[in-house]
């Protein structure tokens, strides 16, 4: 059995509602400041108002707060049933402790209680508790299948986002709403896990029941799985894809790097996958077992791509979430080796075809063809090459990558153009206003242009908690040093953290560090030639109890901050998993002549997602009753 945990944070006043907080978290955050390693200043939070809390079953991505002190823990565990293939048992047992007055559990839509233990209907799709069972649980059966609904151009009858068969599911996991009241004045800690019954893996955001074999990779940070079903015949070599992930990894430092990464590889013996490659909330994708990594259009970076995305898109800057996945994922095989110049420029040549002279970025009711990843795909790439040149390589489009990631609000095409014109010029500013927001776009360049502006390596910083005593915390009563993704700290103590940015690049360039604390953001900025180094200092002092999401260069934490007498421990504070269908990202049928499978009709993606735009209405995700073509058995 193998199971994930990710923890959910909920903070409550005694008596009041036990639920999720929206992601930008309740009031306003602490400030942050940054300084010189000569220079330390210290910043004020405020306190957040109390507020009613309650988790829903979908939404947008949102934020609880919770304690070390004692917990209520939700295990999610998944059967495959396979004497009924379309359909997978989920049993939810709530582990309840005795400051847990009233709860309920609303299951999702289409699931079909079979059993109780320890709850009761209590209309709809809520079950209370009946205050007895410590430990009650709530099982219920449901269709895990998504399937295309038709309803654009290019959707094909039969193909799959999420599906289930004889002997294997991928899956989304399931989720259970938990609403309920407890006592006592220090918060309460609401913690997930998923297990399988029986092989398989579980991810935050999606699993697959069935034998697998998983490889693991450590690299710049991250944990890298790779799970390899049994039915699953690889296309290229599991070493190859960690190493291209890996380099990925490694070669993009943009921020929001998440501490593990889950990726599948689908089976394609016995299902019509609807897409090349999907992404799920933050760090879970799977991709076709079929796919190659030695390609420009190399999915499995594609992919991983979208899991270094932290911001959140308006329509007019939707775009770019395709379109500079599209880019990274020819780019990176490129500088590796992995495929030629020639294959580099047919593949983003695709965007400069003359069914995309009609797109306009900025409008997706205006995209045809896939737009947003192939014309998206070469304006990203013609905006890094100008970028390149006009700031003679000190710069790149990561350098844009990393500006719009540290947006707290939702960016849209003037935020693209700030991001541009902060890392290049005016003139490059106006280029990228007129390919995004016109018909206009660039022509491929050459292989002379790009020698130009690629031939030298570029500056590229990497950031890194300093050496020597990279977190302390300071206060009336102590001094010392701390470590770990968790940190508690008490009222009215100081939190210092240091820095190490380092050009390992080949060309002099121009660094922003950044140092986040909930939404607050500081940034340390300078200048450094190859091989050079620099360590900034910033401190952070909290004065009122509370969870707050630090996020230091690429390195982030949650700190706990309790009441200077307090002895309940505090809180502690991470994402839940994702309870909606609004953060998938999909990979189309995009490859060029010399990369098509020609026994593969071109595949379309879900339209219900970021990045492939509201006005596009190429497909939908739908929640299917459709049994599979191939291998499925009768129902009972």
């Amino acid at each position: 059995m193998d199971a994930v945990r990710a923890t959910l944070v909920v903070c409550f006043v005694a008596g009041c509602c036990l639920g999720i907080v929206p992601a930008v978290g309740v009031g306003e955050t602490p400030a942050a400041t940054a300084t010189t390693p000569s220079a330390t200043t210290a910043a004020t939070p405020t306190t957040p108002p109390a507020t009613t809390l309650r988790q829903q079953d979908q939404g947008s991505k949102a934020t609880l707060q919770s304690s070390a002190s004692d917990g209520l823990t939700v295990t999610t565990t998944l059967d495959r049933t396979p004497d009924r293939v379309g359909e997978i048992t989920v049993q939810v047992a709530v582990s309840i402790p005795n400051r847990v007055t009233q709860l309920t559990a609303s299951v999702p839509d289409r699931a079909r209680v079979t059993d109780t233990d320890g709850f009761s209907h209590a209309g709809d799709d809520d079950y209370s508790w009946d205050g007895t069972d410590a430990r009650p649980t709530v099982t219920y059966r449901v269709d895990p299948n998504r399937l295309s609904d038709r309803e654009g151009p290019l959707s094909v009858d039969g193909q799959y986002l999420f599906a289930d068969t004889d002997s294997w599911a991928l899956v989304r996991i399931p989720q259970t709403g938990i609403a309920g009241r407890y006592t006592g004045s220090s918060s309460l800690e609401l913690d997930r896990e998923t297990a399988i019954d029986g092989p398989g893996v579980a991810g935050d955001r999606m699993a697959f029941l069935g034998p697998v074999d998983v490889r693991t990779r450590r690299a710049h940070g991250q944990t890298l799985r790779l799970v390899i079903p049994a039915a699953a015949e690889l296309d290229a070599e599991p070493g190859a894809i960690l190493d291209s992930v890996a380099n990925a990894a490694g070669r993009l430092q943009v921020g929001d790097r998440d501490k593990e990464v889950l990726m599948i590889a689908a089976p394609t013996g016995a299902v019509r996958w609807t897409v090349r490659g999907l992404q799920v909330g933050d760090s879970d994708f799977w991709v076709r077992d079929a796919e190659d990594v030695a390609t420009p259009s190399n999915v499995w970076v594609h992919e991983y791509v979208h899991t270094r995305q932290d911001y959140t898109a308006a329509p007019s800057a939707e775009w770019l979430t395709e379109g500079s996945a599209t880019y990274y994922a020819a780019l990176l095989p490129l500088e590796t080796g992995r495929i030629d110049f020639e294959a580099f420029r047919r593949q983003l040549a695709t965007g400069a075809a003359a069914n995309q002279r009609r797109a306009v970025l900025t409008d997706p009711d205006r995209w045809d063809d896939f737009a947003n990843y192939r014309k998206g795909g070469l304006v990203a790439g013609d905006l890094d090459r100008r970028i390149r040149v006009a700031t003679n390589r000190e710069a790149t489009f990561d350098t844009v990558f990393r500006e719009l990631n540290s947006a707290t609000a939702p960016i849209d095409d003037r935020a693209v153009r700030q991001a541009v014109r902060n890392a290049a010029d005016r003139d490059v500013a106006a280029v990228a206003d007129r390919y995004t927001t016109t018909t206009a776009g660039p022509q491929m360049w050459n292989r002379t242009a790009h020698a130009a502006a690629f031939g030298g390596s570029p500056a590229q910083f990497r950031y890194r908690l300093a050496d020597d005593e990279p977190i302390t915390v300071a206060g009336p009563t102590r001094t010392t040093a701390l470590s770990g993704q968790e940190l508690a700290v008490v009222a009215g103590e100081t939190l210092r953290v240091r820095l190490t940015v380092e050009n390992i690049g080949g060309t002099i360039g121009d660094y922003a560090l950044p140092f986040r604390v909930n939404e607050t953001e500081t940034v340390a900025r300078g200048r450094l030639r190859p091989g050079e180094s620099a360590t900034h200092t910033f401190t952070q002092t909290f004065t009122e109890p509370g969870t707050y999401r630090v996020t230091a260069g690429v390195d982030s934490f949650t700190v706990t901050v309790s009441a200077a007498d307090s002895t309940s421990g505090g809180t502690i504070d991470s994402d839940p998993p994702a309870l909606d269908e609004d953060d998938i990202e999909g990979t189309t049928g995009n490859e060029t002549s010399d990369d098509q499978n020609s026994t593969t009709p071109p595949t379309a993606t879900d339209d219900d997602t970021p990045g492939f735009g509201v006005g596009m209405a190429m497909l939908a995700v739908a929640m299917g009753v459709l049994s599979l073509t191939a291998s499925r058995r009768q129902q009972d």
